[in-house]
Parts: C-alpha cells; sequence; structure tokens
C-alpha cells in the first residue's frame, strides 16, 4: 500500500499482512485517501480477513462458461 502521507516528497509502501493491519492504516494514520483507494484498501482487507479464517481456497471461484 502507498503511504499517500509522505506524497509527493517520498514514495514508500507498507507491507500490511493483516485486515487488523489494514484496518489501522485505515482509521489511525490515514495512510491512504481518496475514496476509490481507500474502497481498494478495504476489499483487500477483507480478503486478507478471509483468507486468514477460512483459508486461500475461499477465493478459488468456478464458472460455468459453458451456457
Amino acid at each position: 500500500m502507498l503511504d499517500q502521507r509522505l506524497l509527493p516528497t517520498e514514495e514508500k509502501y507498507l507491507t500490511l499482512r493483516s485486515y487488523e493491519e489494514v484496518a489501522t492504516r485505515l482509521r489511525r494514520w490515514c495512510a491512504v485517501r481518496g475514496a476509490p483507494a481507500i474502497g481498494v484498501s478495504a476489499a483487500m482487507g477483507l480478503a486478507l480477513g478471509a483468507t486468514s479464517q477460512w483459508g486461500p481456497q475461499l477465493l478459488i471461484w468456478e464458472y460455468d462458461l459453458s451456457t
């Protein structure tokens, strides 16, 4: 995640490995600004939380393309 607080003078990326880290950065540190970036960050936090709870197989979707 790009830490937008440091722009435009510095470009620093944050490595967030859990939904708790994502939530903390969004809520307390305001590391992300702008509705689209906040939405994408929140979705990634949800995906991290889901995979930590149920495993990566939750994100594998099967589609029947024959119809």
